[in-house]
């Protein structure tokens, strides 16, 4: 993102042109006096305290939005369903369903559990049993009616037999019985339903495979009784990665020992993540696990949740503020690292930043930055911002999404019922100050969408988060790590060896293999504000359509540590090369000995992948890298295949969706 305004279309950006528009001939003028402001909070002060700024506070009025909540359109659209459901299109029935759902206001208890139910019925036929037995909890959670109640126990009956689950499926039979005495089946149906139930419990029962599950699930139950609380996914900083920094290269990650290839070197929860809008209706906004039966939000019906869990995490930390206020942000034409502006800030009380303020600006050495809390607004406040390098022109845009983000912050109760003008401006600060280290400190989090009938996959782009430990890894065209996602949590792994000492670079966004060097640079000019010295530039390499293929990169094996490589064509007859650079004699046959063996390595590789097997071929990969890496040079055709197949096996651990 070079700017707030750098998508076209929405509110905001009519808001901003008519703004400047109003404040004629001055506005040059004034805007260029920000130049004199040093600190985010004069900024922010004398912005707003523009005769033409103040005037146009009118047009950029917030207030919550929970249209979405529609009982009548809620009626409909399950109307909609049943004629799915009684047609059999089950999927449409199912889609259909969970948007009445979503759109019930939460005070129609009646209609949430019947529209839930109606549902597991969908995803009984669906074969969806897991999901098909969670709607059925959830129904039955909200009060079932007693009359209905018996067909939610033989549908669960029905899922757990699907399931395998005969224990399970014995006791929902039970209950199938006991609630047909409030049904008003006829004597006849309750009759049949009832010797159903009982012979499916006699044949279980008499079953030796129940007793074994029994005992298996009553042992799993004791364990569970004694289990910790389940904690999310452990962060891992590998010892393997030190964080250092220089007046070169700022803030970076070096091996502190040599790394071999698919090393885990950091596993990272984001500080505040946000989903794509694109996405919002099929991914839980906490935690980016897609969900076919989403639970929804009580107020609004803007967003979506896997779980309960996850609803009420979400309530808690962030969206408590954001509720009713996110459709704004999507209709303002506001970008995603707006939105991650906010979030960080809503994500936290109005006092902890109010009692954080004075200790922001005090600057950190990189071990006291990563050694602070996981949760400390400190670990990417201090993140690069490029202040110095920044125009009037871009502070003030910054400064107008700062203070429309504050109005919405505002709207959605975070300064309570009585704002006080001094505390709504240090916010606005210190959203101010979040928009200019978003900008460089982003990534793109992730779901690899698999084509099954092309075998094609294609990594979407499905929400962006902010990372601090990952914010200090500095680029390469020439990556030596490959990151991937497990919903929000990142994942970090080496794809070559990296000897000791040595940067430990990843990649943010251009790759040589895929970009010529001009295009590279010029981007990350107009992105990042930088200008890359990765070794891929400075020697130019083609990229990998334009890699050589009558030559073969060897490495130089001399006993001085030479660092020279030696080409040789595929048909050269002399095993022993001397090095131009030292003068040494290299033996090649080895490493042609290797070429021919990787061969038959990446078939297997290959062969393991295109299977599914992936962690199999992982390892292959991983062997077939080290081999490679040890006698040829990079930038090499097979060297990069390899790669991009260690890549490739990698996301599939992660976010996969499969498509037909």
């Amino acid at each position: 993102m070079k700017t707030p305004l750098s998508q076209k279309t929405g509110f905001f950006a009519e808001y901003y042109l008519k703004l400047k528009d109003q404040a004629g001939s001055s506005c040059e003028s004034d805007i260029a006096k920000l130049s004199s402001c040093k600190s985010d909070e004069e900024r922010v002060a004398y912005v707003g305290k523009l005769p033409w700024v103040q005037a146009g506070d009118a047009n950029l009025v917030v207030n919550q939005e929970f249209a979405g909540k529609n009982a009548t359109l809620a009626a409909e659209i399950k109307e909609r369903a049943t004629s799915a459901f009684k047609a059999k299109k089950w999927l449409e029935a199912m889609m259909l369903y969970t948007r009445s759902y979503v759109a019930l206001p939460s005070e129609n208890v009646a209609e949430i559990r019947i529209v839930l139910a109606n549902r597991s019925a969908t995803l009984y036929h669906m074969q969806k049993y897991q999901e098909c037995l969670i709607d059925i909890r959830r129904a039955l959670d909200l009060g079932y009616p007693k009359d209905l109640i018996y067909k939610l126990y033989e549908r669960q009956a029905r899922c757990y037999m699907a399931l395998k689950d005969y224990p399970h499926t014995i006791e929902a039979f039970k209950k199938c019985i006991t609630t047909m005495d409030d049904s008003t089946l006829t004597s006849d149906k309750r009759a049949k339903l009832n010797l159903d139930a009982m012979t499916m419990i006699k044949m279980l029962s008499h079953d030796p495979r129940t007793a074994k599950q029994e005992a298996k699930q009553q042992k799993q139950k004791i364990a569970l009784d004694q289990a910790q609380p389940v904690k999310l996914e452990n962060e891992i900083v590998s010892p393997l990665v030190r964080i250092d920094s220089n007046p070169q290269e700022g803030r970076y990650a070096r091996a502190s020992a040599n790394i071999k290839p698919g090393e885990e070197l950091l596993v990272e929860r984001p500080f505040v993540s946000v989903l794509l809008e694109k996405f919002a209706k099929t991914h839980c906004e906490n935690c980016f696990v897609r969900t076919v039966v989403p639970v929804a939000c009580p107020r609004c019906a803007d967003v979506l949740y896997c779980s309960e869990q996850c609803r009420e995490e979400a309530s808690k930390k962030f969206h408590k503020y954001e509720c009713g206020i996110v459709p704004i942000l999507w209709r303002s034409g506001a970008s995603i690292n707006n939105h991650i502006a906010l979030r960080i800030i809503a994500s936290k009380p109005l006092d902890y930043f109010l009692n954080l303020k004075p200790t922001i600006d005090e600057e950190l050495t990189p071990e006291q930055l990563i050694s602070l809390p996981k949760d400390d607004f400190r670990r990417v406040a201090q993140l690069e911002r490029h202040q110095g390098e920044r125009q009037p022109s871009n502070f003030f845009q910054h400064v107008l999404m700062a203070r429309f983000l504050t109005q919405c912050l505002r709207a959605g109760g975070y300064f309570g019922l009585e704002p006080k003008p001094d505390q709504v401006a240090i916010i606005c600060s210190l959203v101010l100050r979040s928009l200019q280290f978003i900008q460089f400190n982003t990534h793109e989090v992730a779901e690899l969408h698999k084509f099954s009938s092309s075998g094609r996959e294609k990594s979407i782009f499905i929400g962006g988060a902010i990372y601090p430990t990952l914010a200090l890894f500095n680029h390469s065209c020439d990556p030596g790590v490959v990151r991937y996602f497990r919903g929000t949590t990142i994942h970090i792994n080496s794809v070559r060896p990296i000897e000791a000492g040595l940067p430990i670079n990843e990649n943010y966004g251009p790759m040589y293999t895929q970009d010529e060097r001009s295009d590279r640079q010029a981007r990350l000019k107009e992105l990042y504000w930088f200008e890359c010295s990765c070794d891929a530039c400075i020697d130019n390499w083609p990229r990998f359509d334009d890699l050589p293929r009558d030559v073969i990169r060897f490495r130089c094996d001399a006993p001085n540590n030479c660092t020279a490589v030696i080409e040789v064509p595929p048909s050269c007859n002399d095993f022993m090369v001397k090095c131009v650079n030292c003068g040494e004699i290299t033996n090649i046959l080895k490493g042609l000995k290797v070429m021919q063996d990787t061969e038959m390595m990446t078939r297997t590789a290959k062969r393991l992948y295109e299977t599914g097997e992936y962690s199999k071929a992982l390892a292959k990969f991983i062997d077939l890298i080290r081999i490679m890496y040890e006698v040829l040079a990079p930038p090499f055709p097979d060297f990069c295949e390899s790669q991009q197949n260690l890549k490739d096996c990698f996301l599939n651990l992660g976010n996969v969706y499969t498509l037909d």
